[in-house]
C-alpha cells in the first residue's frame, strides 16, 4: 500500500481501538454508578455530540456517534440487556 493508504488504515485502526475504550468505560459504569447517574452521563455525552463545534454539522459523524453510543449504552442503562437478537450482528 501507499503512504496515503497507510495513513487511512492507521486512522481507522485508532478509531476501532478507541471504540473498545468507550465500550469498556460505558460497561464499567454499571458497576459504579446508579441507573440515574448512568443516564445523566450518557445524556451529557449525547448533548455534547449535538453541540460540539469540532464536529462538522454537515458530516455523518454526529449521526454515527449517536448510533454507536446508543448501542454501547444499552448495556449500561438496561441491567438485563443481553445484546441484539439480529443474526447479522451475532
Amino acid at each position: 500500500m501507499g503512504e496515503e493508504q497507510d495513513k487511512v488504515v492507521g486512522i481507522c485502526k485508532q478509531f476501532v481501538l478507541s471504540m473498545i475504550q468507550v465500550e469498556q468505560a460505558i460497561s464499567a459504569m454499571q458497576k459504579t454508578l446508579s441507573k440515574q447517574e448512568r443516564q445523566d452521563c450518557l445524556k451529557a455525552i449525547l448533548r455534547w455530540v449535538e453541540t460540539a463545534p469540532e464536529i462538522p454539522a454537515d458530516s455523518y459523524t454526529r449521526e454515527l456517534a449517536r448510533e454507536i453510543l446508543g448501542q454501547f449504552s444499552a448495556s449500561a442503562v438496561y441491567g438485563d440487556y443481553a445484546g441484539s437478537t439480529d443474526s447479522y450482528i451475532q
